[in-house]
């Protein structure tokens, strides 16, 4: 987070001007890369599928990797700003599937949905 700058203009986090490098002979660093791989690698996938995950969707897909899902959190964050884009974009929310915010009504296998009468 140290090297990422928020741009008011963009609404967007973007990265600084810093530069690091990593040893792969370092286990920490080792393991940040294979988190960053794997990340990416689901990202991949979602993006092909066209389907949208939660964070904690992506966490529970490799538990025994991530460890913690700040592990995973903080790795798509990065991924999300050396891309230039937002979480979003790579469709991954923070929030449950299935809510639904705003007026909208729509038909779903026969059935009418309308969210305006619906409770939270």
């Amino acid at each position: 987070a140290s090297n990422q700058i928020y741009v008011p203009e963009l609404d967007r986090i973007v990265l600084g001007d810093k530069r690091g490098t990593r040893s792969f002979l370092n286990v920490k660093e080792s393991r940040k890369a294979a988190i960053t791989t794997r990340v990416l690698q689901l990202l991949h996938a979602v993006l092909q599928k066209r389907i949208h995950i939660t964070k904690r969707d992506l966490f529970y897909t490799d538990v025994k990797l991530f460890v913690d899902q700040t592990d995973s959190d903080g790795v798509l964050d990065d991924v999300a700003t050396m891309i230039g884009c937002t979480r979003s974009n790579l469709h991954v929310v923070a929030s449950d599937k299935g809510l639904v915010v705003g007026r909208i009504s729509f038909f779903e296998d026969g059935d009418f949905i309308d969210c305006t009468k619906m409770g939270v």
